[in-house]
């Protein structure tokens, strides 16, 4: 079968990081001070450099040997430096940042992601979506197949990757086409979707009493997430966050309950039929470009 110009240039870059491959844990190191600021700007408090105990280097070299070959190729290449911060949590979890003009990239983490599930982590991130009004809803998020550490991490990755293939930006990508005209702007047949109402797309929170009809509404898109409604870049990576986690034995479930905590409604993204299309495209990306 005839590859693809994608799968050919993740080749590539694959091959090009594994051939000076100097060990991703090597690139641990203190974050820059305008790294700090940009999660201060974000709401966290406090924020400083954390330093890692032995104990959580070895989880840090787990997940990122956990990583798909793709990633871990063109990290190889791309990553200049990985860092961990403390401090009173904002909206600021992870950012990827490109270190001036020289193609490479710094990613840091929130320190706390090392004590957290993915399920507490998630649930807490979607909550943050929705405003109490009486009704009692419950939304919570269900997930297994690495912790919230590993999700992040990949995420995190998955925008390196983006960057190096241009699988968000490049005309005619297969990742965008007939979803995104532009990085933040949704295609019309998904720009009026109720789905594409939340404050991931700068809305007000919506009311808890409508979180049945905003996820039937994300059932009907190509979208693993509401957090992917956001722009390009963040569908690409969530896309690709949860293709890994699509695996066998990685779940990921949203039950809406009531006030009781009776579940009253239950959606599987992995399972909406246009998000399993799209994840095969990305199981061919990787299948290809290894």
């Amino acid at each position: 079968m005839k590859r693809t110009l994608l799968a050919v240039a993740a080749a590539a870059l694959l091959l090009a990081g594994q051939a000076g491959a100097q060990g991703l844990a090597g690139r641990l190191a203190p974050p820059e001070k305008e790294v700090i600021a940009i999660f201060e700007q974000a709401g966290m408090r406090e924020v400083r450099p954390h330093v890692l105990t032995p104990a959580e280097r070895i989880r840090i070299d787990a997940a990122l040997a956990a990583l798909p070959s793709l990633h871990r190729g063109i990290l190889e290449k791309k990553l200049r430096r990985l860092s961990f911060v403390d401090g009173i949590p904002g909206h600021g979890t992870g950012l990827t940042s490109k270190v001036g003009d020289s193609g490479q990239f710094d990613i840091t983490l929130r320190a706390s992601l090392l004590a957290e599930s993915l399920g507490d982590f998630l649930s807490t991130k979607e909550r943050r979506l929705f405003g109490a009004d009486g009704s009692g809803r419950i939304v919570t998020v269900e997930a297994s197949g690495m912790d919230a550490l590993g999700y992040v991490l990949l995420h995190e990755a998955s925008h390196v990757v983006d960057s190096a293939l241009g699988l968000s930006t490049a005309p005619g990508s297969p990742f965008v086409s007939g979803i995104w005209e532009e990085r933040t702007v949704l295609a019309p047949s998904l720009s009026g979707s109720p789905a594409a109402t939340t404050p991931f797309r700068r809305a007000p929170p919506v009311p808890l009493g409508r979180a049945d009809e905003i996820y039937d509404a994300l059932a009907r898109t190509p979208f693993v997430s509401l957090y992917a409604t956001a722009a390009a870049p963040e569908d690409v990576a969530e896309l690709m966050t949860w293709h890994d986690i699509a695996r066998p034995g990685g779940r990921l479930v949203t039950p809406l309950s009531d006030a009781a905590g009776k579940q009253i409604r239950r959606y599987e993204p992995l399972a909406f039929p246009a998000v399993k299309a799209r994840m095969e495209r990305v199981d061919r990306l990787l299948r290809e470009a290894g």
